[in-house]
């Protein structure tokens, strides 16, 4: 079979064929339909961030069909639609029976400790094969699986309330899934920042309410004049830059020396940031990981019961031997980016 792999820090994916992966008793081979192109894989395509082992299939945005399941696996069968769950889990260790999956002590991540759904077939834990309806593309299948799930942790940590101001910088593939679950969760106002003004106009058919080119205006006169100087309820940052960063903790402090509002990193950060001990008061700031299996299985049935749709959600559509060019692509700024997703694995 084809997969895309990663060997050398900095170095394209190679494109090449391995063999099928063999499952194991408690395993499902799945035939990848779709797989989305994640900031994660981006790092690596750049060498900011390492797989665990190499070499690696990568990828961990993906959904598909299964095709064979092992001897113990009971609530499966060939044929059911699935998409790849990428956490994998004990279930058993502390975090796992409070519920935060994605915060296990034991925990291997698929995509970065085993091989990933760059690839035609993909061996997986049949308890990270989550069953979607038939109904839903793959394409979302596998967009739900990391980009829209993890705005949605995002937002979930950050306590929005009805009717708070959020601001959200970079509105990328998660920033723009963050626009849609504030506005789905009912905040008040929603400000968008972003240095692509293409990427704003779709944030605004998302749901923003406010857009903010940082290239163009100040963002932090917008934040006061919007709140009347209070600042952001709830600061997201999606896009992994340091400036922003530092702008989003800015963005929650107004005039109330006393108190100061909550923020939520999303955005990998390859740069150091700075805060001031007087930047944040009675207000916190928190790094929001991936999300967990019961928030997943949420937004599946949100999806399946048509309450959110995801037709704007994938704007490139391409071959695995173009992997390498389809991160370029999410590089470049050239044109409006929102998820590249591969969808031809010969």
């Amino acid at each position: 079979m084809l997969a895309a792999r990663y060997y050398e820090r900095g170095k394209p994916f190679v494109v090449e064929e391995i063999p099928v992966p063999e499952i194991g008793p408690d395993d499902v081979l799945v035939e990848v339909m779709a797989a989305g192109i994640c900031g994660t894989d981006v790092h690596y395509r750049k060498g900011e961030f390492a797989p665990a082992t190499t070499p690696l299939v990568i990828g961990h945005e993906g959904a598909g069909v299964i095709k064979k399941v092992g001897e113990n696996v009971t609530h499966l069968k060939v044929g059911d639609h699935v998409i790849v769950d990428y956490i994998i889990s004990c279930g058993y260790c502390k975090n796992c029976l409070e519920g935060n999956n994605n915060r296990c002590r034991n925990r291997k991540s698929i995509g970065h400790d085993v091989n990933g759904t760059f690839a035609r077939y993909i061996k997986i834990p049949a308890n990270n094969a989550i069953k979607i309806a038939e109904h839903i593309p793959f394409e979302w299948g596998a967009v739900i699986g990391c980009a829209v799930s993890t705005a949605f942790h995002a937002v979930n940590v950050s306590g929005l309330r009805k009717g708070d101001t959020v601001i959200i910088f970079g509105v990328g593939g998660v920033g723009l899934h963050a626009v849609m679950w504030a506005k789905f969760f009912g905040a008040g106002k929603i400000i968008a920042v972003d240095p692509v003004d293409s990427k704003l106009k779709v944030a605004r058919e998302y749901g923003a309410d406010i857009t903010v080119n940082p290239l163009k205006e100040d963002t932090l006169e917008i934040v006061k004049r919007e709140t009347d100087n209070w600042g952001a309820d709830i600061a997201i940052e999606c896009s992994g830059s340091a400036k922003a960063m530092e702008q989003a903790i800015r963005a929650v402090k107004g005039l109330n020396q006393f108190e100061t509002g909550t923020i939520v990193s999303v955005g990998l950060q390859t740069e150091p940031f700075k805060i001031e001990y007087w930047g944040l008061r009675e207000g916190w700031i928190t790094v929001s990981g991936d999300h967990t299996r019961a928030e997943l299985t949420q937004i599946i049935k949100l999806v399946e019961n048509g309450k959110i749709a995801l037709y704007k959600s994938i704007s490139h559509s391409i071959n695995l031997k173009e992997v390498n060019e389809g991160i370029e692509l999410i590089e470049s700024g050239k044109e409006h980016v929102e998820r590249v997703v591969i969808t031809q694995f010969t």
